[in-house]
């Protein structure tokens, strides 16, 4: 019999139902307000002084499980997120959200969470995580049809929501290049990537925008792009087939990045950008606006990496392990498996990366830093 499921698809919607919980989370700035939790512990990130996580993040991450795990149960036990589902409500109770069979119990979770007073806004997200999604039917018409997959060999990594501190302050700083802010609601995007579990490579990408297009003041709609990189079958976003041109040479990099990388970058003949987010910079050199992301320090992690991983790849681009790169002269690909170097903190990419759509820029970088 034959499966007439589409993961692809089936990625797409989630993203997008994932984009519309986002926008409706951040419409009530008192609400946004209410929703936001500081990390501690194991779950921060030691980059950030602060580091937060909102019942978006959490909602999204519990819903595209739900979503994805109902269609496709194979994979349900290997569907992986960045946060925890547990977040505290205003006693300090912890509250371990979840979807429900129906609208009323996922409400009634989300009340455990909110005070009662918002039980119209609790009511609104549950409609939205139960809602049916069909993202831009025209992009669905020329989907391709996957070959034919053992789902049980493949994981998902889920970044629910990437660059937070940018989602919830959403304050914009504009770069001095067109198109590229360093921070902002532009910055903010949901990640899901599949990969194979044996291997640790990764196949296939998601990345969404959900404040892509400003229609008017807080009104936005997504940009959205994907790529698959399976053996038999190399396909990504028609958007992405047109490549952006850019004088010289271009990098980005993190706000925080070491002077010295900088001043080797520089010696390439590289401009620099500054922006937030992994995801927001990964894009940038899958849209072809920049040519490469270079992060030195070991503060970004799989579900960081995963799905722009793969449409790099679907692209004939990659994502590389910077240090280990330099030290074997060769360019070393992240993969999904526990890395037997830090067995205490298996996800985290602990030797920074480099990112790349074009793989003939890698050999000078790499003769760079082995000089030094």
């Amino acid at each position: 019999m034959t499966d007439s499921r589409n993961l692809l698809h089936s990625l797409i919607n989630a993203a997008e139902k994932a984009a519309n919980i986002a926008r409706l989370c951040r419409s009530n700035d008192h609400l946004l307000a209410l929703l936001v939790q500081e990390k501690t512990g194991k779950e921060a990130n030691a980059r950030f002084e602060h580091d937060f996580k909102t019942l978006a993040d959490v909602l999204i991450q519990e819903t595209i499980k739900h979503d994805v795990g109902g269609e496709f149960p194979e994979m349900l036990e290997n569907i992986q997120g960045e946060e925890s589902p547990s977040f505290a409500n205003a006693t300090g109770k912890a509250v371990s959200i979840c979807v429900g069979a129906t609208e009323e119990e996922t409400t009634a979770c989300l009340l455990q969470v909110l005070e009662s007073e918002y039980e119209d806004a609790a009511k609104a997200l549950a409609a939205e995580v139960h809602r049916v999604v069909e993202f831009h039917k025209e992009i669905h018409e020329d989907l391709p049809q996957l070959p034919e997959m053992d789902y049980k060999q493949f994981g998902i990594w889920i970044d629910p929501i990437d660059a937070t501190a940018e989602y919830i302050s959403g304050d914009t700083i504009f770069t001095n290049f067109p198109g590229i802010t360093s921070t902002g609601l532009d910055c903010v995007t949901v990640l899901i990537g599949v990969f194979e579990r044996v291997t640790g490579v990764p196949v296939l990408g998601i990345i969404s925008q959900p404040f892509g297009n400003k229609i008017e003041e807080n009104i936005y709609t997504s940009s959205l792009y994907w790529g698959i990189a399976l053996p038999d079958l190399k396909a990504h976003s028609k958007h992405l087939n047109t490549v952006p041109t850019h004088e010289g040479l271009m990098a980005i990099f993190s706000s925080s990045e070491y002077a010295g990388l900088l001043l080797k970058m520089s010696d390439l003949g590289y401009a620099f950008a500054f922006s937030a987010g992994a995801g927001h910079k990964a894009l940038k050199v899958i849209t072809g606006e920049v040519d490469v992301y270079v992060l030195s320090r070991g503060s970004t992690y799989k579900w960081d990496t995963c799905a722009p991983q793969a449409i790099l790849r679907s692209l004939n681009g990659d994502m590389f392990d910077f240090i280990s790169s330099i030290t074997k002269g060769e360019p070393i690909p992240l993969k999904y498996i526990p890395d037997d170097d830090s067995p205490d903190d298996n996800w985290r990419c602990n030797k920074g990366i480099i990112a790349l759509r074009n793989l003939d820029l890698m050999h000078d970088i790499l003769k760079k830093f082995e000089m030094s």
